[in-house]
C-alpha cells in the first residue's frame, strides 16, 4: 500500500535538493569565475560568463539533482512497500492465508465492547491426518479457512490459532445477529467437500463463543468460549454452544482431557 504522505514528503525533499545544488554550483562557479577574472585568464568577458554560469548551474545542477533524489525517492519507496509487505507476512498464517496468533492477539487488545469471540474447531482433524496423509489435512484446512473468512469478510478478524483451530472476533451488532454470523460458518464448513487424490473427504467444526466485554479479561473470555467449544464437543460435534450453555457446575473442565483425543 502506497503511502500518500511519504510520496508527497520525497517530491518536497527533492525539490528542495535541486534548489540546493542550483544554489551551490552558482556559488562554486562565480567563485571561480571571480578567481579567473583576477587572474585575467577568463576565455569570455565576466558578464557573459557569469550568464553560462547561471544557465549551466540550472541545466547541469537541476538535472542531476533531480534524477539522482528520483532513484533515491523511488528506493525509498520501494523500501516502504518491502516493509510494509514484511509486516504483513508477519502477521500472517503461512497455511491458511488468515491472520496468525499474533496479529489475532492484537486485534483482541483493541475491542473493548460489542463483540464476541468464537472459537472453531475442526471435528475428528485427528482421522484425516492419520487416514490420508498431513497433505489432505493441510488442503481442508485451507478450505476451512477460506469458507469461515467467507462468511466473515474483512470487517471481523479470522485468525488461525495452530492447527485446526481458528478463532474469529466478530464486531458489532447484536449478539443475536453475531450468532447467525458463526452458524452460518459452521454450516458452511459442514457442507464442504475436499477433493484429494480422487477421494472426497469432508469434515464439521464445533464452536465455543463467549462475549468480549471491557471488565472481562482476554484470559476469561477464551476460558469461557474454551469451555463452550468442549461442551459443543461432547454434545455431538457440528454445532455452536455459547457461554450461558455451561452447566452451572464446573463438569465441563473434565471434558477437555476426555476428548483431546476424539476431536
Amino acid at each position: 500500500m502506497k503511502n500518500p504522505s511519504g510520496g508527497q514528503n520525497l517530491r518536497t525533499f527533492a525539490t528542495k535538493m535541486v534548489f540546493v545544488s542550483i544554489i551551490l554550483s552558482l556559488l562554486v562557479s562565480s567563485a571561480v569565475i571571480a578567481l579567473g577574472a583576477f587572474l585575467r585568464v577568463l576565455p569570455l568577458p565576466l558578464l557573459e560568463a557569469l550568464g553560462y554560469s547561471v544557465m549551466m548551474a540550472w541545466i547541469v545542477g537541476g538535472l542531476v539533482t533531480g534524477i539522482l533524489c528520483t532513484i533515491l525517492g523511488n528506493a525509498i519507496s520501494k523500501l516502504h512497500e518491502s516493509q510494509a509487505e514484511f509486516e504483513r507476512l508477519s502477521k500472517t498464517d503461512t497455511l491458511s492465508g488468515l491472520a496468525n496468533r499474533r496479529a489475532f492477539n492484537q486485534s483482541f487488545d483493541e475491542i473493548e465492547d460489542n463483540a464476541s469471540l468464537a472459537i472453531f474447531d475442526l471435528d475428528r482433524f485427528k482421522a484425516i491426518n492419520d487416514g490420508h496423509g498431513h497433505a489432505a489435512g493441510d488442503l481442508v484446512i485451507k478450505r476451512a479457512a477460506t469458507a469461515i473468512a467467507d462468511v466473515f469478510g474483512e470487517f471481523h478478524c479470522v485468525a488461525r490459532l495452530g492447527g485446526e483451530e481458528f478463532a474469529v472476533i466478530v464486531r458489532g451488532g447484536c449478539r443475536k445477529d453475531r450468532v447467525i454470523l458463526i452458524e452460518l460458518a459452521r454450516i458452511r464448513v459442514s457442507c464442504l467437500t475436499v477433493n484429494f487424490e480422487g477421494k472426497q473427504l469432508q469434515t464439521t467444526v464445533s464452536v465455543g463463543v463467549a462475549d468480549i466485554g471491557p471488565s472481562r479479561s482476554k484470559y476469561d473470555t477464551f476460558a469461557a468460549a474454551d469451555k463452550a467449544l468442549y461442551l459443543a464437543k461432547a454434545s455431538g460435534r457440528n454445532r455452536v454452544c455459547q457461554e450461558e450453555d455451561l452447566p452451572i457446575s464446573h463438569a465441563v473442565e473434565g471434558l477437555k482431557t476426555t476428548l483431546m483425543v476424539a476431536s
